[in-house]
């Protein structure tokens, strides 16, 4: 179970499970100046056995032992905060968690209160009467996210309805907020018609991609309504693709992402990896974008399993992915004699100026200069009409590729001319 900070994002704290503990490199730095440690907190106690500050730490530690002793030692230290400083006087401490600077008084009834209400015997008492005095608090919504898990699994249907319809009120922009109480109508399989009305405007508020939780949500409700088609919809194999494509996608940005830092390297190569596994056969630019990175890596093995000989073997009638294929494999100057069977496939396909101009590209990187003139004059002579009907489309690439193979043919005979 996640917080929600003042902002109303997640925050990865346990509900009930105290304050958030210091980063590790913190309690190393305080272990090494015997500062904030539990023997230094204790043997404070000992001598400043009033001290709010003292008090509040001390009691944070014990929180976070998690024995059944400790959690009631902690709840005595956070109460005689209360006894000894009702008005909360006594300085303030910062919730990094949650981002939010409260006084100790404030921050130990916030967290006598979701002890209450995650204990053996939920209570929400404590963190409602919170919530009533300090309704401008910072961390009031944190406070309302707790006691919310009390009206979502434990609460009667009535007191659960009346806590969410003050709750989704309160905010009534937050999908987390609203899908609380869609799950608990869920669970109560009652009100259908709120729960959808809630679940529509949680997809709304969200966009794309669609959240899994909050559409599996909505329909469950479909089903509920009796519209299983409708359910299938939005949640069926449709979605799921929509959410494996996106998945991949976030993957291959991701390496490539780190693969220009040069850092990170081994995950750059796993996430690839894993984008690779789970692209269907169909989706072959994923596969040219995982062969990209496996080049960049220098993994040439891995870049031809992926996208290699035997990819292109199962393609070979699809003019569209010859050439893209032999296309990326002359940018990369490798793996040219399969770029070459792919291009010359593409040309017999469809004999257009891109894939001729491919095919002469791969034949120059293979320095087959007499066999590259045919397709690159061809390609040239091809494009010209084209460049004739788009205004700003230039053809200056494809004269100097003519250019440079006769340039390179006439080189070739030179030595033979001279002797």
């Amino acid at each position: 179970m996640l917080f929600v900070d003042k902002d109303g994002r997640e925050v990865d704290w346990i509900v009930g499970y105290g304050p958030p503990a210091d980063t590790f490199l913190e309690k190393v730095q305080k272990s090494l100046a015997g500062t904030d440690t539990y023997l230094a907190l204790t043997e404070r106690y000992t001598k400043e056995p009033e001290s709010i500050e003292v008090l509040y730490k001390l009691a944070g530690k014990d929180e976070r032992r998690y024995s059944p002793e400790m959690i009631k030692q902690a709840e005595e230290l956070y109460r005689k905060i209360l006894a000894l400083d009702p008005e909360g006087k006594s300085g303030t401490t910062t919730i990094e968690g949650l981002k939010a600077t409260v006084s100790y008084t404030e921050a130990a009834e916030f967290n006598l209160g979701r002890m209450a209400v995650f204990s053996r015997k939920p209570d929400p008492a404590p963190l409602r009467a919170f919530i009533a005095k300090y309704p401008q608090s910072p961390i009031v919504k944190s406070a309302y996210a707790s006691v919310s898990v009390y009206y979502q699994y434990y609460a009667p249907k009535e007191d659960a309805a009346k806590f969410f319809e003050e709750y989704t009120a309160k905010y009534p922009q937050e999908a987390t907020v609203l899908n609380a109480y869609v799950e608990r109508i869920i669970k109560d399989k009652e009100p259908v018609d709120k729960g959808l009305e809630l679940a529509e405007k949680i997809q709304e508020i969200r966009g794309y991609p669609r959240n899994p939780e909050y559409t599996q949500n909505l329909a469950q409700l479909r089903i509920l309504k009796g519209d299983e088609a409708k359910a299938e919809e939005e949640y069926g194999p449709d979605f799921i693709n929509d959410y494996v494509n996106e998945s991949i996608r976030v993957l291959t940005s991701y390496a490539n992402f780190w693969l220009e830092q040069n850092k990170n390297l081994d995950s750059v190569e796993a996430m690839a990896d894993l984008a690779v596994k789970m692209a269907p056969a169909s989706q072959w630019y994923t596969l040219q974008t995982a062969a990209g990175i496996y080049v960049k890596l220098n993994k040439m093995a891995k870049a031809t399993d992926a996208y290699g000989p035997e990819f292109i073997k199962k393609n070979m009638t699809d003019e569209g992915i010859l050439g893209s294929y032999a296309s990326f494999w002359n940018r990369q100057g490798k793996n040219l004699e399969s770029a070459l069977e792919a291009a010359a496939k593409s040309v017999e396909l469809s004999s257009d100026y891109y894939n001729n101009f491919t095919l002469a590209n791969v034949l120059v990187k293979l320095k087959r200069y007499e066999e590259a003139l045919v397709p690159a004059e061809k390609a040239v002579e091809l494009v010209k009409p084209v460049a004739a009907k788009y205004e700003g489309f230039s053809i200056q690439q494809y004269e100097n590729l003519v250019k440079q193979i006769k340039d390179a043919i006439a080189k070739e005979k030179a030595p033979a001319e001279t002797k």
